[in-house]
């Protein structure tokens, strides 16, 4: 049928965005079960908030807090020998960020803030209300997190990160909540010219 439509990427966005309902929060509530990724935070191309609520206990815990993807691209924040670490997997890609301490016992709001700034991103990562770390990098999600959906508490799938799934989380976990800020800039054309530039 005619006229041909190719516009593969703004069409499957559109239709996601239908589903999504132009929500910019998120609360998502410890054993939860598998989210599709059309019904997932929209975290391309914009500045956003992951906040996990837990509770560690004396004698520590580990554990995905939050994970979206699979082995091919996604991101997945974790507690890993006491320390909070983000991993940002741009196809395969993997930009690191761990706390510059460890989490200490006790009820906690552990994540990360994304600020994007034109073609970067700044990731700043903190624990309470005290920065633990942060980096600035190009890459950043652009045309598709992932096919894979969204997990919390565990990583059912292929692993998002260098660990072994499901790698269940074994501190208290009350909720995980993603704030979207409005300042989503979609350019899918220059999202393909910057992936063609790096090969």
């Amino acid at each position: 049928m005619l006229p041909l439509d190719d516009r593969f990427a703004p069409r499957f966005a559109e239709n996601a965005e239908r589903h999504r309902g132009n929500r910019s929060r998120y609360t998502f509530w410890k054993g939860m079960g598998h989210i599709p990724s059309d019904v997932a935070p929209d975290l391309r191309s914009r500045s956003y908030t992951i906040s996990a609520y837990i509770d560690v206990p004396a004698d520590g815990c580990e554990g995905v807090l939050i994970s979206h993807g699979d082995l091919t691209s996604g991101y997945s924040l974790f507690i890993r020998d006491g320390f909070l670490e983000h991993d940002l997997n741009i196809g395969g890609s993997h930009q690191m960020l761990k706390s510059d301490r460890k989490i200490p016992a006790g009820p906690h709001i552990v994540g990360v803030r994304m600020k994007r700034n034109g073609n970067e991103g700044t990731l700043t990562m903190f624990i309470d209300d005290v920065e633990v770390g942060s980096m600035t990098t190009e890459n950043i999600f652009w045309l598709l997190i992932s096919w894979s959906g969204l997990d919390i508490g565990l990583d059912r799938g292929t692993p998002v990160s260098h660990y072994e799934s499901p790698f269940l989380f074994t501190g208290d976990l009350k909720k995980v909540e993603i704030n979207l800020d409005d300042d989503q800039v979609l350019d899918f054309h220059g999202a393909s010219r910057a992936t063609m530039a790096r090969d």
